[in-house]
């Protein structure tokens, strides 16, 4: 996911921007935009309902106002995003352990046709922290190398060592909660989206479903919409506990996601099980074939 940088893992480390824990506030300057439940409704495209699934009155849901605002957000990104670059900082629960933070150089270009030409989907990553991942470089071009990831080891073992693994693979998913073939911002909102119709499938009067906006928290210095949905009483027909969402207002597109699982004892803190956040992003930088070349994994450091 991207070119090279001649940065070190300390120093990225010192720039990333801290991002406070669950029940503290981002910023001191939030104003609510939505009650827990809406009364005035917008205006819905019926291409969303999918009335075989949701419910006849999923309009009224609190959830219904992301769906509508995640949509929105989605086809912008399709419209007009057609690559980005960024440091993925990320943190996930796998397995019941909570892995350490990992920060990745990232390109990603999405799947274009344009003048009769096809640009496959697109992924270069290389890892800038943890030490025991520095120098892991991973590519993965969409139905090239048999659709398989080309993957250069890096750490202090082995680092030299080059593979060929599918992105969906024991080995991977042992690694990570989701393929590379799902880093797209697209492919982001639209896991969203299907969270939120199951949430309210299986909770159609939210009864144990709150869902807040705030505006003017910020990420990485950029100012965001936070989206907070709750499912404050445990109960594991939904995924998570709490979920925050924060898109950017300018970029429009997600900078960070993280969910949240009930505490194991009350009056602990919820369990984090996974974090991402999208900083430094620059959208449509002009990403070509040579930022995805085979050349970025094998050369030797």
């Amino acid at each position: 996911m991207i070119r090279r940088f001649a940065l070190t893992s300390v120093l990225l480390l010192a720039a990333m921007p801290a991002v406070q824990a669950i029940g503290e506030e981002t910023t001191t300057a939030r104003k609510v935009l939505l009650p827990s439940s809406t009364r005035e409704l917008p205006s819905f495209n019926s291409s969303l309902s999918e009335a075989k699934t949701l419910p006849a009155n999923w309009e009224t849901h609190p959830l219904a106002r992301a769906i509508k605002f995640a949509a929105e957000h989605r086809t912008f990104i399709d419209e007009h995003v057609k690559d980005f670059s960024c440091i993925l900082a990320k943190r996930e629960r796998i397995n019941g352990r909570l892995h350490d933070y990992e920060y990745l150089r990232t390109n990603v270009r999405r799947d274009q046709s344009s003048g009769g030409q096809t640009v496959p989907f697109s992924v270069y990553a290389e890892f800038l922290a943890p030490k025991k991942l520095v120098g892991r470089k991973v590519l993965y071009v969409e139905g090239r190398n048999d659709n398989k990831m080309l993957v250069r080891n890096g750490g202090l073992r082995f680092g030299h060592v080059i593979v060929n693994i599918s992105p969906t693979s024991d080995a991977v998913l042992r690694e990570s909660r989701y393929p590379i073939t799902e880093l797209g911002l697209s492919n982001v909102v639209s896991r969203l989206i299907d969270q939120a119709k199951h949430d309210i499938i299986v909770d159609p009067a939210a009864k144990n479903t709150e869902v807040v906006f705030y505006q003017n928290a910020e990420i990485d210095g950029r100012v965001c919409t936070h989206i907070r949905v709750t499912h404050p009483t445990e109960d594991h027909i939904f995924e998570f506990h709490q979920a925050n969402v924060y898109v950017d207002d300018e970029l429009k597109v997600p900078l960070r996601v993280e969910s949240y699982m009930w505490p194991k004892n009350a009056g602990e803190p919820p369990l984090l099980t996974e974090e991402y956040t999208y900083t430094r992003l620059k959208l449509n930088v002009g990403l070509t074939d040579r930022d995805f070349s085979e050349d970025l994994v094998r050369e030797q450091p």
